[in-house]
């Protein structure tokens, strides 16, 4: 007769059943340091099966969240122009990486405009309106000088 076994110390907790996520929760994105390199080969074996399928190409690039991601993405697509320098799948989607890195490139600028371009504009600003000013003195004693008949 066989005893339960009773769990040691240090043992790791059986996994319970998923926390429920509410509706207006998503879960977070893989972290790119977790990224399996074998899962990603697997993915990219399916998009050269369905080389002709544009759904396995987009499923392929919506793995990847992020710069890193997108550069392994691009890497295969450059090998596969480097192969076959016509291929315009591989270019359009070479092309489709290059978009998605830009954005994701620009998403993650600064979004406020340094002091320094406030200072810069105002200091234009009050030289137009030095400039200006000059000039309707120049002309307002050119027009006294014609007015009075005096030569200049």
């Amino acid at each position: 007769m066989s005893t339960p076994e009773t769990p040691r110390p240090d043992a790791p907790e059986a996994p319970g059943p998923a926390p429920a996520l509410a509706p207006d929760e998503a879960p977070a994105p893989p972290d790119p340091a977790d990224a399996d390199p074998a899962a990603e080969a697997e993915a990219w074996a399916r998009v050269v099966e369905a080389w002709g399928d544009e759904g396995a190409h987009r499923a392929y690039l919506a793995r990847f969240a992020d710069l890193e991601g997108l550069a392994v993405a691009g890497g295969r697509y450059r090998a596969v122009l480097a192969e076959r320098p016509g291929d315009a799948v591989a270019a359009r989607f070479r092309d489709e990486v290059v978009k998605r890195a830009t954005v994701q490139g620009l998403a993650s600028l600064p979004r406020t405009v340094p002091r320094q371009a406030g200072k810069l504009r105002r200091a234009l600003v009050v030289a137009a309106l030095l400039a200006l000013g000059a000039a309707a003195a120049w002309a307002a004693f050119r027009l006294a000088a014609l007015l009075t008949g005096s030569p200049s």
